[in-house]
């Protein structure tokens, strides 16, 4: 039975499908992404956990429209962003998103103030409306008393929020956030993350944020883990270790799970009345009898 993806993005405001992004480099492909499937809810707040090179910023950029993916879907209320071309991504990225990345999202000599104004400015708002704007959003971060002050003169967690207030600027529907406590230290970090729920509150606006820390990713409604490109298992607290099936019928199994039940590339399924049985496949299994083993399990 196929899923119904119109149904499905009527209830979500981002939906990913069979997502994939293979790069070249010369005679060899890297596969980036390897057929993701996740959607995101209005107003949520999502947080995708994965290690250096597992596919995170990679992600980012086509949920932004800032590049393309080999192939899948990527549907914004239900219109598909893999079919815009360079001006529709440009006007997406403009009217629907607002970034925040690790460094680089402030003009050095503005002072915060104006760095907030100007994406408005560009995007044609009046000059009485964006400077009200642009005091709401600071003051609601923290960030009365630093308006005047240049990024030179701010601290590194004043300035991820006062780059938080520039990606809000022009009201997004959608904040990607890729590392932005990277280069902090704990406190600061908690600040920002603060920060950011508290954007995700009062604003309503969805998030999706990537990290390499798990501390991090806890400040979100919901964490995915992201390894090789794929979605990994999650850890629910009444159920254990679960994992995600994407539209194509495909599970991974997290890297601790397959580690305990011995599992290496191939496994044999069984349907049982408790449920579905994986048994690990060795090669010396292929003409014997095969030893059922649930997963996770240890041996008597």
């Amino acid at each position: 039975m196929t899923e119904d993806l119109e149904q499905i993005a009527e209830q979500h405001k981002v939906v990913v499908r069979d997502l994939m992004k293979v790069y070249r480099r010369g005679q060899k492909e890297v596969i980036a992404l390897r057929g993701m499937d996740f959607e995101v809810a209005s107003g949520e707040f999502l947080s995708i956990v994965g290690p250096s090179g597992s596919g995170k910023s990679t992600l980012l950029k086509m949920l932004g429209a800032l590049d393309r993916p080999t192939a899948g879907t990527i549907l914004f209320d239900g219109h598909s962003l893999t079919l815009l071309d360079d001006r529709r991504s440009m006007l997406f990225r403009r009217q629907k998103v607002g970034f925040v990345w690790q460094t680089g999202n402030l003009v050095p000599g503005l002072t915060a103030f104006n760095n907030v104004t100007l994406p408005m400015r560009l995007a044609g708002a009046p000059k009485g409306a964006a400077n009200e704007r642009a005091r709401m959003l600071l003051e609601t971060l923290g960030l009365a008393e630093r308006m005047s002050h240049r990024p030179n003169q701010l601290s590194g967690g004043e300035n991820q929020r006062v780059a938080i207030c520039v990606a809000l600027a022009n009201n997004p529907e959608l904040l990607l956030a890729d590392e932005v406590t990277g280069e902090l230290d704990s406190e600061t970090a908690t600040m920002v993350m603060e920060s950011l729920r508290r954007t995700n509150q009062e604003f309503g606006t969805s998030i999706v944020n990537v990290t390499h820390n798990p501390h991090v990713a806890e400040y979100a409604d919901r964490v995915l883990h992201i390894r090789d490109g794929l979605i990994e298992g999650q850890r629910h607290t009444l159920y254990g270790d679960i994992t995600e099936i994407d539209a194509k019928g495909r599970m991974v199994i997290p890297e601790t799970v397959r580690r305990l039940a011995g599992i290496g590339k191939r496994v044999v399924l069984k349907v049982t009345p408790d449920g579905l049985l994986v048994s690990p496949l060795a090669a010396q299994d292929l003409d014997n009898d095969i030893p059922e083993t649930k997963v996770g399990a240890s041996e008597p």
